[in-house]
């Protein structure tokens, strides 16, 4: 049973990363929930491939993860993992009954996300600006530019190459987004000009990826994330849960709480496949959600006297 499950997980493994564009990250967490339900599986017997996919081995797993002390939204992530390889299974007529279809996993916890106010963002933009070597400053103040004015997950902006960048067009075309989507994103001037800035400076060695160190070699996620921790000191933010993703938070709320933008079009620019994902920033005040009451078309229009009507 061993041998066959695992060369079965191999082939679903590589069917989503080469077809369905999941990111490696993502490929590898799926072969890590597979093998913690197959070792489950083993240590209660050793079964066929059919015996081992039931809804009785899931429960039981369920329970021993309960029973571990694991958060829902990693039962969720794990479970998600195992129904997508039976369905795998069951499309390629490895898997004659499909059991996990009825599994259900625990509702996931989904917290708010942190966002930036205005004040804040513009903190992180002058903080990144005031440096003394003038390389690092316009590389460093492009990064902040691009990621609060287009939404660009951490990943996104580092796959960037120069040709990606239309000046002109005022644009800029994401090709290796989440789950292998593309989309072009628009900028406005503020981003233009800073990418103008950044690329009369950027040196390279032989690559075309936008960013680069002052040798000219590519920026990697960790060099971003150190780049990030010195320009978050230097703002003079201290509250806990900033990271380079609540830019992208920022974005979208910002966006959602001017009234300018409806959640379809943040979607589109966020490159989410579901609009429940870009539900996460309907995160508003009591005060905000009594001004939308307010601002409806009809508020304010009075109610026709009833001796009108006699």
């Amino acid at each position: 049973m061993q041998a066959k499950l695992y060369t079965l997980a191999e082939d679903f493994l590589q069917y989503i990363e080469a077809e369905r564009g999941y990111s490696p990250l993502t490929v590898t967490s799926y072969g890590s929930d597979l093998t913690q339900f197959f070792t489950h599986v083993q240590q209660c017997a050793q079964v066929g491939v059919a015996e081992a996919l039931t809804l009785a081995n899931a429960r039981s797993w369920l329970v021993t993860m309960h029973r571990s002390g694991l958060s829902p939204n990693t039962i969720g992530r794990r479970v998600s993992a195992l129904k997508s390889f039976c369905s795998y299974l069951s499309d390629n007529g490895n898997l004659v009954h499909n059991e996990m279809a009825r599994l259900r996993a625990p509702a996931r916890h989904r917290p708010l996300p942190t966002y930036l106010t205005g004040e804040e963002i513009q903190s992180l933009l002058s903080a990144a600006l005031n440096q003394r070597v003038a390389y690092n400053a316009f590389r460093d103040y492009a990064i902040v530019a691009v990621l609060v004015f287009t939404g660009l997950r951490r990943g996104e902006l580092l796959r960037l190459e120069v040709g990606d960048v239309d000046l002109a067009g005022m644009t800029v075309r994401v090709r290796h987004g989440k789950g292998g989507k593309s989309r072009i994103v628009p900028l406005v001037e503020e981003v233009v000009e800073a990418l103008r800035d950044w690329l009369a400076f950027r040196r390279t060695k032989g690559h075309e990826y936008l960013l680069t160190t002052v040798h000219g070699n590519r920026v990697w996620p960790s060099r971003l994330q150190a780049i990030w921790k010195r320009i978050l000191q230097r703002s003079g933010i201290t509250r806990p849960g900033v990271t380079l993703h609540t830019l992208r938070h920022s974005m979208a709320t910002l966006l959602l709480q001017s009234g300018k933008a409806d959640l379809v079009a943040i979607q589109h620019l966020l490159g989410h496949s579901r609009l429940d994902t870009t539900g996460i920033y309907l995160h508003v005040a009591p005060g905000q959600l009594r001004g939308a009451v307010e601002a409806h078309p009809l508020a304010g229009a009075g109610r026709s006297d009833p001796a009108s009507r006699r």
